[in-house]
């Protein structure tokens, strides 16, 4: 009797190992989870339009020389001034931003003056311009500066008769855009642009000549949809 007890011990002990082997919970394999970080959208990256509007400060120099002699003329004008513009921004991570852009305005611009003894009227009645924009965004402003080609419509003559000349300058200037939301912001400008020639000998009769430098002080405030 004893010596059968004995022998079932040995035997649960011989089978242990393989008994405890067959119990044993087996791990479960690692479950590796995709992460998706969504990248963020840059506010001022893309295309734009909007609409502005605000006062034009403007002085004109000339000088009428011929046969008779010569003579010159030096005068201000202002006006208030609308117009419409577009444009498309590259933005960087580094918040730097650079983009083009091309606006149009009607301008209110007009005063008269006296030349060679005749009474003129003279002003602006449209203009453009095409830029290029670099500047640093800081969340919802940005901050520029702007340069670029400019032209505008110069009329010229006396009562009823107002020949126009189309000008060509330059412009330059800076502004700050803030983003009311992802879609709508608003600007506020300042541009000085000069016309350094314009040739209107035609307008004051044969053997005469004359010439005309324009500039001008725009301050302009804006609205616009970004896309």
């Amino acid at each position: 009797m004893t010596r059968a007890v004995a022998a079932a011990f040995l035997v649960v002990l011989a089978g242990g190992p393989s008994l405890a082997a067959d119990l044993a919970v087996t791990a479960p394999a690692p479950v590796y989870q995709e992460v998706y970080v969504e990248e963020e959208e840059l506010p001022w990256d893309g295309p734009y339009l909007g609409l502005r509007g605000g006062y034009d400060w403007t002085h004109a120099r000339g000088t009428i020389s011929g046969a008779s002699g010569s003579s010159s003329w030096s005068n201000g004008m202002a006006g208030a001034i609308v117009g419409a513009f577009a444009g498309y921004n590259f933005q960087f991570d580094n918040n730097l931003v650079v983009g083009a852009e091309i606006d149009a305005d009607h301008t209110f611009d007009m005063s008269q003056y006296v030349a060679g003894g005749v009474s003129r009227h003279h002003g602006i009645n449209w203009g453009g311009s095409l830029r290029g924009r670099i500047g640093y965004s800081l969340g919802n402003a940005l901050i520029y500066g702007t340069a670029g080609a400019a032209v505008a419509n110069f009329y010229l003559g006396t009562g009823s008769k107002r020949p126009h000349e189309v000008i060509y300058g330059y412009t330059v200037g800076a502004g700050v855009d803030y983003a009311f939301t992802e879609n709508i912001f608003a600007r506020l400008e300042y541009r000085y642009t000069g016309y350094p020639s314009a040739d209107f000998t035609g307008y004051f009769g044969a053997g005469n000549k004359a010439d005309q430098e324009t500039s001008s002080n725009t301050v302009t405030a804006g609205l616009g949809v970004k896309f």
